[in-house]
């Protein structure tokens, strides 16, 4: 999907209210007429999620906060689904276990 030069895509930061530096953007993934853009603010550096798409109807967008980093939101996209099974039995793991969150969190070398 090619952006216009009239098109105003998402334009200030939902927190400060500065204006994106649009030029720092980052096209995170496409699919046929969308496309999935990544964008931190240079005043207060937070960051959004947006999508964008052609539809018979027009333009739509979609913008999401994030605190994801630009290749943490790279390695999600189009990664494969979480099931409600799954997200089950982490709820569960976690309300039993509370030393998993630690265990979860905490990096290792």
């Amino acid at each position: 999907m090619e952006f216009d030069e009239h098109v105003n895509f998402v334009s200030r930061c939902p927190f400060c209210s500065a204006e994106y530096d649009l030029d720092g953007a980052r096209v995170i993934g496409e699919e046929e007429d969308a496309t999935v853009v990544y964008v931190t603010c240079s005043k207060c550096e937070s960051s959004i999620i947006a999508m964008v798409a052609m539809t018979g109807l027009g333009i739509v967008s979609l913008g999401l906060v994030t605190d994801m980093t630009a290749e943490d939101t790279k390695r999600f996209f189009g990664g494969k689904e979480v099931s409600s099974d799954e997200l089950l039995s982490i709820y569960e793991l976690l309300k039993e276990d509370t030393n998993a969150i630690k265990a979860l969190t905490t990096r290792t070398a």
